[in-house]
């Protein structure tokens, strides 16, 4: 059970770092359409941070009931495909019904999902592997 809520913290804080680095500081989004700006004028970080703690609970609750998996590595190779697949579905729902995300918004947020998952997949593996 330790091991499970320190994979979940460990998660968390790659996921929301990650995406702070990517979408603030390096200022890479998905969202590349013009009336993108119109539309998100707000940061909700309470919300972002549950988020977050809810992506890192599923990889925790997929990697130590399903997947059983406890290395780096293996955490790491699951958590990029979970991640390219949330980034390009959740991202295709939008450009296929609005006009806010062209098809490159598609495939930038798949490629920056699956890093942000890989890495933290990677460390809910570790953290699940530990003794």
């Amino acid at each position: 059970m330790k091991n499970k809520v320190l994979a979940i913290i460990g998660g968390t804080v790659a996921l929301f770092g990650l995406g702070y680095l990517i979408y603030v500081v390096l200022g890479l989004n998905a969202q590349n359409g013009p009336e993108v700006e119109a539309v998100f004028t707000k940061l909700d970080l309470p919300a972002i941070i549950i988020m977050e703690v809810l992506y890192a609970s599923l990889m925790t609750i997929i990697f130590s009931r399903w997947a059983q998996i406890k290395t780096f590595g293996t955490g790491a190779q699951a958590g990029l495909i979970i991640g390219a697949f949330i980034g390009a579905c959740s991202t295709l729902e939008v450009f296929a019904t609005s006009e806010l995300i062209q098809l490159s918004g598609v495939i930038m947020a798949a490629v920056t999902f699956g890093v942000r998952f890989a890495v933290a997949g990677g460390v809910i593996g570790y953290l699940l592997g530990r003794d």
